[in-house]
């Protein structure tokens, strides 16, 4: 009898312990506001609200004469987040001449995004050009982070968004959590890494780019647990097959943020926040950019 006691036992620890690592993992990456369909904030606000921020966002920037900036939003409540992850998706900010519905053209901040989900895989990514609006929608946190590089920083970062080491240092295979310092996986904060480095380096050589993130960036450090570390194994969008030692390495918009600052690259940095109304219009969103007075 407590032969097959034990039996039992260990059969319900090999079934139950990887479903609850599983589980657990999946709160903190489920809704993460890192694929092109999160809408938190148009779904609990709605449309109207949405496109205030949006503006604010496209106000704050065209006040500070911001060419290019990295912003980023919060696609779940910070406070299910893990310890030094503020923001959940981070973008490039361009401000480009684009055509509006009429056919007129005007000038805007269009959003340069890694989005994962590719064809519905949450293992696989794309690359997809928005704007502002989108980012604002897929915010649960009533706020965006954005940082402003320097100008002559901004001038690179402008060139290297528009040259085909954009895509071509785009490496499909997601993972949350990837690990900047290898090639293994990639996510919207490395991918935006990357081709931060070789703006700065003006460079597309992808291993120069490593290299030099290897030596001069310090990735944000998070602890998993034993159980989250086997429920890794389980999930098509969280690996650590990349890291090494107990912590995992991984890149975070506030890890950029103090790479900058170290490294005098940094213009500014703020936050711009939109507090909720009360009752939320529900219509469907205008998927048309609201274009800036600037030339």
């Amino acid at each position: 009898m407590t032969t097959l006691r034990n039996s039992i036992s260990r059969t319900l620890l090999r079934v139950a312990l990887p479903a609850l690592a599983a589980m657990t993992l999946a709160a903190c990456a489920c809704d993460a506001g890192s694929s092109e369909d999160s809408k938190g904030a148009l779904e609990l606000h709605g449309r109207d609200y949405v496109q205030a921020f949006a503006n604010e966002v496209n106000l704050q920037l065209d006040t500070r004469k911001a060419n290019v900036a990295l912003i980023a939003r919060c696609g779940r409540l910070r406070k299910d987040m893990p310890r030094g992850i503020e923001f959940t998706h981070v973008g490039i900010a361009v401000f480009e001449a684009v055509k509006r519905d009429d056919g007129r053209v005007g000038h805007t901040y269009s959003v340069y995004n890694l989005y994962q989900g590719l064809d519905g895989d949450k293992g696989k990514s794309h690359l997809v050009q928005d704007f502002t609006f989108d980012m604002c929608a897929g915010a649960v946190e009533p706020e965006i982070g954005v940082i402003i590089p320097s100008p002559a920083l901004q001038a690179r970062l402008l060139a290297a968004v528009r040259s085909p080491a954009y895509a071509a240092m785009h490496n499909v295979d997601y993972n949350l959590i990837a690990n900047p310092a290898v090639d293994q996986y990639d996510n919207c904060v490395t991918h935006t890494l990357k081709i931060l480095f070789a703006a700065i380096y003006q460079t597309d050589e992808e291993t120069r780019v490593y290299e030099n993130i290897r030596r001069y960036f310090e990735p944000e450090s998070i602890r998993l647990s034993i159980v989250e570390r086997i429920g890794a194994q389980f999930m098509s969008d969280i690996h650590t097959a990349d890291q090494r030692g107990r912590n995992v390495k991984t890149a975070t918009f506030g890890s950029l943020r103090r790479f900058l600052e170290k490294h005098g690259l940094m213009e500014d940095y703020f936050i711009v926040r939109m507090e909720p109304p009360a009752a939320a219009n529900n219509a469907p969103a205008a998927r048309s950019p609201t274009t800036q007075g600037r030339p």
